[in-house]
């Protein structure tokens, strides 16, 4: 019922937009030689949903080496993107304070347009319109406003990516973007950096845990998002077998959500706290792999170069699978995934990694 009043009331809104809203389609040449200052929208709280887009901010750094670059999301891009040299000002969205204050969204709104972006891009999914991300383009005022073609974003932007038909990686989505404009750039992996003092802060922190600089170490990831999340009882048990190999170390991942259920756990391997997003980046890059379901946990582990072995249930590894070298999936049609099959994936990445051997991206 709730849902179906907000696409009515979206589509009312929408209709109304349409009468008050005046936006026409580049009909020049794109002109980007003057382009001083960009845009990258990405409204989500999700960490994994904004690490892929840095292959796209890594093209734009690279195209655009003098341009400030600003990124417009949520309060999670702060911790993302914390000293990150892929962004040069976040811009954060807070909902809440908006509802409560309408004039702090409308001191945004100015705020915004006093930038003088020359360039934007929205970063939403392609197959579906973001009402959010509509407005905050088109309120922005940039000379160029870039983002898919969809049903009714004409109304917002003003150079519009045709549609593809076939299922692609959600980084090339975003990627296509730039593409459109400038078809001769190239994509990478999604990157993140770690800085020093977090390196020197895990390394301490493993070091009173009996985990040793040279010590190999497994990273389990317990976290995921409903029924993309493998059972925890079945990582635990994958956990327990490795352990159970020579010189190798397990440690658990958690977030907030598996608060109450880490503390019902008869665990006998490494079990951390709750760490902030930069140290868990220094912990995943020390991790010679990690386990995961499909989870923005995943998506770090890959941004800091660590490979990844990840079991996908219930979403799509085609669009948002992991992309390093060496990253290995396991994706079930049914749902259902033994833990023998996973264990034994993991005991053939221990070997090869133990052996210093190259090992290469495989989908299982």
């Amino acid at each position: 019922m709730r849902k179906t009043l907000e696409k009515k009331g979206k589509s009312f809104l929408i209709q109304v937009l349409r009468l008050m809203l005046r936006n026409k389609p580049v009909q020049d040449k794109v002109d980007l030689s003057a382009v001083k200052k960009i845009l990258v929208i990405r409204q989500d709280n999700r960490i994994g949903n904004l690490i892929l887009t840095t292959p796209l901010l890594l093209a734009l750094r690279k195209s655009f080496p003098q341009a400030k670059i600003s990124f417009l999301s949520s309060s999670v891009s702060t911790e993302v993107f914390s000293g990150s040299k892929l962004v040069d000002e976040l811009l954060v969205l807070e909902k809440k304070r908006y509802i409560r204050n309408p004039f702090a969204f409308i001191s945004q709104i100015f705020s915004l347009r006093r930038k003088g972006f020359d360039l934007a891009f929205d970063c939403s999914d392609e197959n579906h319109l973001s009402f959010g991300h509509g407005m905050w383009i088109y309120l922005s005022r940039a000379k160029y406003r870039v983002g898919h073609k969809r049903e009714k974003s004409d109304l917002f932007l003003n150079i519009e990516v045709p549609p593809v038909n076939h299922t692609r990686h959600a980084t090339e989505m975003h990627l296509d973007l730039l593409k459109f404009l400038m078809p001769g750039v190239s994509g990478e992996l999604p990157f993140l950096e770690v800085k020093a003092e977090e390196k020197k802060y895990i390394r301490n922190y493993l070091k009173k845990m009996g985990i040793s600089d040279e010590g190999f170490l497994v990273g389990i990831n317990l976290g995921g998002t409903g029924e993309k999340r493998w059972e925890v009882e079945n990582f635990i048990e994958l956990g327990n077998k490795l352990k159970e190999k020579e010189n190798v170390k397990v440690i658990y991942i958690w977030g907030p959500e598996e608060k109450e259920l880490v503390k019902n756990l008869k665990i006998t391997v490494v079990l951390p706290e709750i760490l902030s997003l930069p140290k868990l980046s220094a912990l995943l890059q020390r991790c010679n792999f990690l386990i995961s379901s499909d989870s923005g946990i995943m998506h770090l582990a890959t941004a800091v170069g660590t490979p990844t072995l990840t079991i996908f249930i219930h979403s799509d590894p085609q669009k948002f699978g992991p992309k390093g070298k060496g990253d290995r999936v396991i994706s079930t049609l049914n749902g259902k995934l033994e833990t023998e099959e996973v264990l034994k994936e993991a005991e053939r990445m221990t070997q090869e990694l133990s052996e210093g051997k190259q090992i290469k991206i495989k989908t299982i």
